[in-house]
Formats: C-alpha cells, sequence, structure tokens
C-alpha cells in the first residue's frame, strides 16, 4: 500500500493505519516530513500570496525574490516546529491521563496525521494579515474540525486511550494551546 492509499484511510479516520506505518519506522518518518514539509510551504506560499495585503494600498510593488523565498522556508521550518511542540503537548497529556509512555509513537502519529491540516494554511495565513471577505473564516473552521477529529483519532491509536479519555486529553490540548494562542496573538 503507498502513500496515497495511506492518506485516504487517515482522512478516513482508520485507526489501524497508524500503528501499520509506525511499525515501519522509514516510512512513518518520510510521511511525517512529507505532510509536515507540504503545509509548510502551502502556508508559506500562501504567506507569500496574501503579503500584497500587508503593502501600502495602491502600490503595485510586489515582494523581491529573496523575500518571497525566506517567507515559504520559514512557513516550512515553522511547521517543523510547531509539530514538534505540538506533539510534546500531546505526548504529556496523554501520558497524564494513562496513554503510553512512549513519544515516538506520538510523534509520527501525529505528523502522518497533519495531512488533514493542509486546509488549514491558507487561511490562517489570510487570517494572521486579517484578509476581510471571502471564505477565509467558515474554510478556517471547518478544516479545523477536520483537523481535530484526525488528530484525536491519531493520538487515541499511538497513546492506547479510550476514547473518552483522548477527548479528555483533546479538550486539555485545546484549552492550554489556545491560552498560549491568546497570549501571543493577543
Amino acid at each position: 500500500m503507498g502513500y496515497i492509499q495511506h492518506m485516504i484511510r487517515i482522512l478516513r479516520f482508520d485507526e489501524a493505519v497508524y500503528r501499520e506505518v509506525i511499525a515501519h519506522d522509514k516510512l512513518s518518518l518520510a510521511y511525517t516530513a512529507i505532510n509536515v514539509g507540504t503545509f509548510g510551504l502551502i502556508y508559506g506560499f500562501s504567506a507569500v500570496y496574501f503579503s500584497r495585503y500587508l503593502l501600502e494600498p495602491g502600490t503595485s510593488e510586489t515582494l523581491p525574490f529573496h523575500v518571497r523565498m525566506t517567507l515559504v522556508l520559514m512557513g516550512v521550518s515553522v511547521a517543523f516546529l510547531i509539530h514538534g511542540g505540538m506533539a510534546l503537548f500531546a505526548w504529556v497529556f496523554c501520558r497524564g491521563f494513562g496513554g503510553s509512555t512512549l513519544f515516538l509513537p506520538i510523534y509520527l502519529a501525529l505528523g502522518m496525521s497533519w495531512i488533514s491540516f493542509w486546509p488549514l494554511a491558507p487561511a490562517l495565513a489570510a487570517l494572521q494579515v486579517k484578509v476581510t471577505g471571502g471564505l477565509y473564516i467558515p474554510l478556517l473552521g471547518a478544516a479545523s474540525f477536520l483537523a481535530l477529529a484526525v488528530v484525536f483519532h491519531a493520538l487515541k491509536s499511538a497513546s492506547g486511550l479510550s476514547a473518552s479519555r483522548m477527548l479528555l486529553v483533546l479538550v486539555v490540548i485545546i484549552i492550554y494551546i489556545g491560552s498560549f494562542m491568546y497570549l501571543w496573538v493577543g
């Protein structure tokens, strides 16, 4: 079974796919790199596209090439940093609720689930530059719901928690990360 088939199973909330793929260490690491890296690229290119909203109104200037490439590369690096941070939070909270003590399965399952984050990238870039109008807010809401559902199943599979405990973990993670985001974004 290849990448496309595994990702379809992930998007269909098939929890068995995580255990199958994680059993092949190199495959799960490759899927994590592909999914998180692609999210970063989508976000970076979206940031370049929406950067025109930050420029002086009425100017036809575009960003120099090196600035655009810096935005794209920063998108990729920030995606990997966020993934690592999310994995640490998830591991700590899953462990606190009686889940697996192993970090790597949580890290890899979360990375594989990042295919569900791809639709979030353009909506997040638009939200950060305060683009008004369009379907960005409904897209952000729908994509967030999809991502949370996929992450729920990924972490449940990797941690071995029951559905009720995993739901508690997800609520605690959302509150905890939401508090950080509130303080950061203001």
